[in-house]
């Protein structure tokens, strides 16, 4: 097959490459080419931003792929635009979704995937409008799957905690103390990447997925105690020193640093993939404590792994709750990666 993947060069985008290398398929991707690609994978990087529609259709015009995945699509009317243009030049679109159409709490432990939809922040509901809009297609011009992962990590992705802080490995080898919300228990399951991959792959060509949304998540479930153990371990760190905050709290000092946690993470989150199974050929089969041992080597390779003494968010968190105040301002930069924007 030949597939055009828009974007391509992130966390999961660069799995799906690989995995599609080692299957035989033409990939070429649709980006504005400025993050480089990562991983051993050869491809061609057709250039253009995905927010200009004529030059979507110009490149499918080109390409003529068989399919199209898009991993980049964030805002509804990207959905509306990536549906007009793929209309009468490709068969299949497959678009990234998230677990977070859901919102929480869940109405079911572990959630399945007609599980309604309630997003709790704007992320949550651009997604869950993005899937009506492409799932609309399906038997019309086309055919369309959504994919939802929840959390996915691995080698690409740096191990930063709750807090957007990636000094937490580090912390953890020196025995220092690491924030987790509330009382860590809520139930919880993060995929190694290479496995949410798979469920991409698998949807491509397949008859059984069409006009259908799966979950791509981890069969291995824990708490929020159980990651950091998990994280501890494959590090070779002590069993780690907890510091449990309450989530409220921490959204109120540090909104940006706390997005996920107000957002996601404090909501129990474990998922049903049995439907990815069994139409897809999904199965976890990276565990946890490895997962987190390839991305601590990664993020060692790459010189990304910071020094505990060079980030003061988790210390000055800890000692203000524990000392009944606020954060002192300017003591550490409040910040988040997803947009830097405060409502999830």
């Amino acid at each position: 097959m030949k597939i055009l993947i828009i974007g391509g060069t992130g966390l999961i985008s660069t799995a799906i490459r690989e995995r599609l290398r080692r299957r035989g398929d033409e990939v070429v991707l649709f980006n504005r080419g400025q993050s480089p690609l990562r991983g051993p994978a050869p491809v061609r990087v057709v250039v253009g931003d995905r927010n200009d529609e004529p030059a979507l259709t110009r490149a499918l015009d080109a390409e003529r792929p068989d399919a199209v995945i898009d991993m980049v699509a964030f805002a509804p009317a990207q959905a509306e635009a990536l549906v007009r243009a793929c209309a009468g030049r490709v068969g299949q679109i497959v678009v990234c979704s998230t677990v977070c159409v859901y919102g929480g709490p869940l109405t079911r432990l572990p959630a399945r995937d007609d599980e309604p939809h309630r997003p709790v922040g704007d992320y949550g509901r651009n997604k869950s409008r993005i899937e009506s809009i492409v799932l609309a297609r399906e038997g019309r011009d086309g055919h369309a799957t959504v994919i939802r992962p929840s959390f996915t990590t691995g080698e690409g992705a740096t191990a930063s905690g709750l807090l957007f802080d990636d000094s937490t490995v580090d912390r953890l080898r020196k025995g220092l103390p690491v924030v987790v919300m509330d009382d860590g228990r809520a139930a919880w399951a993060i995929a190694h990447v290479d496995d949410v991959a798979a469920a991409f792959v698998g949807s491509l060509g397949n008859p059984k997925a069409y006009g259908r949304a799966y979950h791509a998540t981890s069969d291995e479930h824990t708490d929020w105690n159980g990651v950091f153990a998990a994280l501890a371990k494959a590090a070779g760190a002590p069993p780690p020193r907890l510091a449990h905050i309450p989530s409220s709290w921490l959204y109120a000092q540090a909104p940006r640093r706390s997005v996920g946690v107000q957002y996601i993470y404090r909501f129990p989150s474990i998922f049903d993939n049995t439907a990815a199974v069994r139409d897809l050929g999904y199965a976890t089969t990276v565990p946890l404590v490895e997962t987190f041992r390839r991305q601590i080597a990664w993020m060692e390779s790459e010189g990304l792994l910071k020094d505990a003494s060079s980030e003061a968010v988790q210390d000055e968190l800890i000692a203000a709750h524990a000392e009944g105040r606020d954060v002192r301002p300017g003591v550490f930069e409040d910040w988040n990666p997803w947009g830097n924007g405060t409502t999830g």
